[in-house]
């Protein structure tokens, strides 16, 4: 690794506990109404989509199962599927989860392989901060900038839907990026909704 891609992961793996300490204290009222309103943006900004890509999320993270759910019964929901320190494989959400690699919960169905991020017009994103300009800060695997990367080999240089969901507080955060670091181009949060954000 290069010495500035060892200062950024530093300064990544020193950024990350405060985050997360905020996100286990936020008390459980204020997740569901962040998951209530992330819910209404994404349901409008998403109506038309023929395949989105998201995640089952943490507890504590401002994306609920109920949005998943919605989503699902209108269009193709891929959800993923860790392989190790390789792109994600993806399967088609379903009610039924088995715990994955990372002891996080994944679906209990058929992989369709980690090609199949190209067919979604949109990808949610987790992410516990991301920057102005689209850089955010994940939990350190490095699953999604791989995974995003072969998405955009797979789609070419038109401009993509890659949105990280995120609380109010943790957009707009100087979040450490070095060029192996794939943003996104929008967020939603809460109480400021879909915001596209400039690269």
């Amino acid at each position: 690794m290069l010495a500035g891609s060892q200062n950024v992961a530093a300064a990544k793996r020193a950024l990350r506990p405060s985050l997360l300490a905020a996100r286990r204290a936020r008390p459980e009222a204020d997740r569901e109404r962040a998951r209530a309103a992330v819910a209404v943006h994404l349901t409008d900004d998403l109506t038309g989509a023929g395949c989105v890509a998201a995640y089952l999320p943490l507890p504590s993270e401002p994306l609920g199962r109920d949005l998943l759910r919605t989503l699902a019964a209108r269009t193709r929901l891929l959800i993923p599927v860790v392989t190790g320190a390789a792109p994600l494989d993806w399967c088609l959400f379903t009610e039924t989860t088995r715990p994955g690699q990372l002891g996080i919960e994944e679906p209990d169905g058929p992989r369709l392989g980690p090609q199949a991020i190209a067919d979604a017009d949109a990808v949610l994103v987790p992410a516990l901060a991301v920057g102005p300009h689209g850089h955010r800060l994940g939990r350190g695997g490095g699953h999604y900038d791989r995974t995003l990367a072969l998405r955009g080999e797979l789609r070419g240089p038109a401009r993509d839907r890659l949105i990280a969901v995120v609380y109010d507080d943790e957009l707009g955060l100087d979040v450490p990026h070095d060029d192996l670091d794939r943003p996104v181009t929008a967020a939603v949060t809460p109480s400021r909704g879909l915001i596209s954000l400039p690269h």
